[in-house]
């Protein structure tokens, strides 16, 4: 499922607490919301699981509000830190990517922290963001028991402590990549397990703290920056490169670079009980002031034996062998009413796009096919442009079109040997652009047999520009029109029923019963799917 959030109106919804709201509460298949390129100024609570939330250009695509520590309640009592939040996440393997998040409050001296983003869920995978703050812009914690009131319940599967402060070990772990995290004093902070990948922090002009970890006595691990970019705008040596929360705080820089604003003895203490310790590490680092003799004197300057030992799999990958910078591929589907999904109501009509799952068990689908859908209609509505929003390298698209676009009405109509490869061209460069992997697939035959037990061949032309478009691009083809046309005139035209939807009269959805040789039904659904992921693991 791929909704749309667009403040004009030109989309399934106009705030993104709305979208949230309206996903379902966890799916094997992620649910995908677009935010058009705007800036959403609201507070949003994520809380549902398997999300992925996709900006459509990151720096033009901005979450925003102004919330601080100073705001008061009702009683006229500063609200605290964890109140702030801009965005906060409480739902597990929730992906926000390509998109700015930001708390737009002020300076913390005026107004204390301000946090843009609250990441309390499980396996939260962040990619390309801008995180934008002063005073404690990113918290990777749990949720506390007034945080949850005053989200009004939407605590997902987040774990709830007493105190964030001095809490037992956390099991949920954050994988940040590609970031732009910006802020000043302790602003990356919290006590869960995070990997952040190449990322850039940057300090503001005020200085200070870069994280602030409060990890729990028992934990193996808190924050590991592997291959991150360490700059701002503040003096040079005002940046320092964390201090303890509490302490037994854990925080690892790994082949980091580091620019003149850092300060050469890296990190600091926090005060006389709040000290560096071994758990503060360091390994092949550069920069200007990074020279090692000046460190702080009990910080741990790792072995690469020891450095080594600090991979993404024994930080955050847990029992359950978490891989976030393996993502798991995505098939989109991009068709019509013989591959989309099918309502209750329509049993036994079903489309191939249903039953595919079962046959590509390691890949997830998502089925952006829709009745009545020619590949002029479908790039008309934009369903192509946020299927491109949503390809990643190493995903596939699956182009099946053509039964519409033999449809006479100028809205769906394309031209076999013209129109209809310019469109399906778009398709091939929009899943090129993004690394993602093309595959055109002929249509389905219809179930028409002659006298002589021969299908009727009733596609005209476009089978054809299909498979020559394949060879003139040098992308996959699945040719169903020739492989299902052998199959069903191999089984002949009493046994071939069962691949189309056919109900007898006083059927429960077809009171006056259905013949239609066009649509599948479950079994000729499923019979074409295994087909098709046949095909596909052909070239795996």
């Amino acid at each position: 499922m791929i909704c749309v959030v667009a403040k004009d109106g030109s989309g399934d919804f106009t705030s993104i607490q709305q979208a949230v709201d309206a996903m379902p509460v966890a799916s094997n298949t992620p649910s995908i919301i677009i935010l058009r390129m705007d800036e959403y100024r609201e507070r949003v609570v994520i809380d549902k699981s398997d999300l992925r939330i996709v900006g459509e250009a990151r720096d033009r695509t901005v979450i925003t509000a102004s919330a601080c520590a100073k705001d008061q309640d009702a009683d006229g009592k500063e609200k605290g830190t964890f109140l702030s939040s801009t965005v906060i996440v409480t739902g597990d393997n929730v992906e926000i990517e390509n998109l700015t998040i930001r708390n737009d409050a002020g300076d913390g001296r005026q107004v204390g922290q301000a946090v843009a983003l609250y990441a309390a869920g499980d396996r939260g995978v962040f990619r390309n963001l801008r995180l934008i703050a002063h005073q404690d812009t990113l918290f990777c914690g749990p949720l506390m028991e007034k945080v949850v009131k005053d989200i009004q319940g939407r605590r997902g599967r987040a774990q709830i402590v007493d105190s964030v402060c001095d809490c037992t070990p956390t099991f949920a772990r954050e994988y940040f990549e590609n970031c732009f995290i910006q802020g000043d004093v302790d602003f990356i902070f919290g006590p869960y397990r995070c990997w952040f990948e190449k990322c850039t922090l940057f300090m503001n002009r005020r200085g200070g703290w870069y994280t602030a970890a409060n990890t729990p006595e028992s934990q193996p691990h808190g924050f590991v920056f592997s291959d991150c970019a360490l700059t701002g705008e503040c003096g040079e040596g005002m940046a320092f490169l964390g201090r303890p929360w509490r302490k037994f705080a854990r925080t690892a820089f790994v082949g980091c670079s580091m620019d003149a604003c850092v300060a050469p003895q890296g990190f600091a203490d926090w005060d006389g009980e709040r000290r560096v310790t071994w758990r503060y590490q360091e390994y092949a680092t550069t920069g200007e002031n990074s020279g090692l003799e000046a460190r702080h004197p009990s910080e741990k300057l790792l072995t690469s034996q020891e450095a080594g030992q600090l991979s993404l799999s024994n930080v955050i990958g847990g029992s359950d062998k978490w891989r976030p910078d393996r993502r798991v591929p995505t098939v989109f589907l991009a068709g019509d009413s013989i591959c989309a999904d099918k309502p209750l109501n329509e049993y036994p009509m079903r489309g191939w796009g249903q039953e595919i799952s079962a046959f590509i068990p390691d890949e997830f689908i998502q089925n952006e096919a829709r009745n009545g859908r020619s590949s002029k209609s479908f790039v008309a509505e934009k369903r192509l442009n946020f299927i491109e929003l949503c390809l990643r390298k190493g995903d596939t698209l699956l182009i099946a079109f053509s039964h519409n676009d033999e449809k006479s009405d100028a809205e769906r109509h394309t031209d076999a040997r013209t129109t209809f490869p310019e469109y399906l061209n778009m398709y091939i460069d929009a899943a090129l652009r993004q690394g993602a992997r093309p595959v055109l697939i002929t249509p389905m035959p219809r179930r028409r047999f002659d006298e002589t037990g021969r299908l009727i061949p009733t596609h005209a032309d476009y089978p054809d520009a299909i498979r020559a478009l394949a060879i003139q691009r040098g992308v996959k083809l699945i040719d169903l029109e020739k492989t299902i046309a052998l199959m069903l005139e191999a089984e002949g035209a009493v046994k071939s029923k069962q691949w189309y939807c056919h109900a007898p009269r006083g059927h429960c959805n077809y009171p006056e019963g259905i013949e239609d040789n066009s649509h599948l039904s479950q079994t000729g659904a499923a019979k074409t799917a295994r087909i098709i992921a046949e095909a596909l693991k052909e070239d795996r």
